[in-house]
């Protein structure tokens, strides 16, 4: 199910990012997928009594690297 939906969104997300020049111009199904397990990840790691906060920041840190130079 996350495959047909969630998955394929963040994909399409992450193409028009790219078109638009936000991010750099990369294939955005990898992308779609290491950014889907890392953030799959935290959530368990939240679950089992992780900090959300600081999984907030980290995802945040993790998605401005991706942004090109402005």
């Amino acid at each position: 199910m996350d495959e047909e939906s969630s998955a394929r969104h963040l994909q399409e997300a992450l193409a028009a990012l790219a078109a638009a020049g936000i991010i750099a111009d990369q294939p955005a199904e990898p992308l779609a997928r290491l950014l889907s397990g890392a953030m799959n990840e935290a959530a368990l790691w939240i679950a089992r009594g992780g900090h959300p906060q600081a999984g907030e920041q980290a995802l945040d840190r993790l998605l401005a690297g991706l942004r090109t130079p402005a």
